[in-house]
């Protein structure tokens, strides 16, 4: 049986005189899964650090669930940061422009194109969260217009995902995430990467089963060393990674297309991203992705 560490242990931090103990336990939990370098922890992780009887915290972390402050994800048995807590920081603190101005941004995008648009926010080192999304009025009769995408859905930055969070970093950055693919793809992933800073956007080729593989790349954590390999490896080589510009010709097929917004150090913190999901002339397809790379470059100037 694992033993866990009770209030009464030396990994609790004592309390202040006139402080609440239940308030800063909540607090505590908070703080602990908001820091940056933490991506999301079990409840075993979540009570070791805290220094919290197993019981104390499945209480806590259950009713921060319920409240949206947290989420659990069902595959990893893990907690992070929920989109409530989220939404109730981001509408307290003014000084986050980016979610304003790109949510604006994504809404008028999407207005103009009539397909559904959304901004993706780098919330950790290898990750992304869907943070706002925009559908046209008439697809949302359609049941779930965007299967792709969910709010608050986290996607991890795996190749061949996420290029435009890629392109730009260093050459040492690049070539660890290329280094995470399958050895038949990586010159095409090196190639796509240049492609993809050159001309400012990425655009994921439209398969019948993309979104199980943005899915199952995401969950890859959940497996054995030797599974996530092998499953990563074999989701990469099933697909057929962005266009290079010799293939934008004729009919082409996009799921969706991303463009980086960049801040003032140049570091790519979100992108806007477009979302045809259907098969278009080359040429309208280069005209959704300049008006989304012109979207994403007016956040960046606004940043700067």
């Amino acid at each position: 049986m694992t033993q866990t560490v009770g209030e009464s242990s030396g990994a609790s931090q004592p309390s202040r005189a006139g402080t609440s103990p239940p308030t800063a336990r909540v607090v505590s939990i908070i703080e602990l899964l908001a820091d940056p370098d933490r991506q999301s922890m079990t409840l075993a992780e979540i009570v070791r650090q805290i220094g919290l009887s197993r019981a104390t915290a499945h209480a806590i972390v259950g009713e921060l669930v319920e409240h949206g402050w947290m989420f659990r994800d069902p595959a990893s048995n893990t907690y992070g940061i929920g989109p409530g807590f989220v939404a109730l920081a981001r509408s307290a603190d003014n000084a986050d422009h980016l979610s304003r101005w790109a949510g604006t941004a994504a809404r008028e995008l999407s207005e103009r194109l009539s397909i559904p648009c959304f901004v993706a926010r780098r919330t950790a080192p290898d990750s992304i969260t869907v943070s706002e999304h925009a559908v046209p009025d008439h697809l949302t009769d359609d049941g779930d217009a965007s299967p792709w995408f969910r709010h608050g859905q986290r996607i991890r930055l795996r190749p061949p995902i996420c290029r435009e969070f890629l392109a730009w970093e260093t050459s040492e950055v690049r070539a660890e995430w290329i280094a995470q693919a399958p050895e038949t793809t990586r010159t095409r992933l090196r190639l796509v990467l240049d492609v993809v800073a050159e001309r400012g956007y990425s655009i994921e080729r439209m398969t019948d089963d993309h979104v199980a593989m943005v899915d199952a790349l995401s969950s890859l954590d959940t497996m054995s060393d030797g599974l996530r390999a092998k499953v990563g490896d074999l989701l990469t080589e099933l697909s057929v990674i962005d266009y290079l510009p010799d293939e934008l010709t004729g009919d082409v097929a996009a799921v969706t297309i991303g463009a980086p917004i960049r801040d003032a150090n140049r570091g790519v913190v979100a992108s806007i991203v477009a979302c045809p999901n259907t098969t278009m002339a080359a040429t309208e397809l280069i005209a959704v992705a300049d008006a989304t790379r012109s979207a994403a470059d007016r956040i960046s100037e606004q940043l700067r």
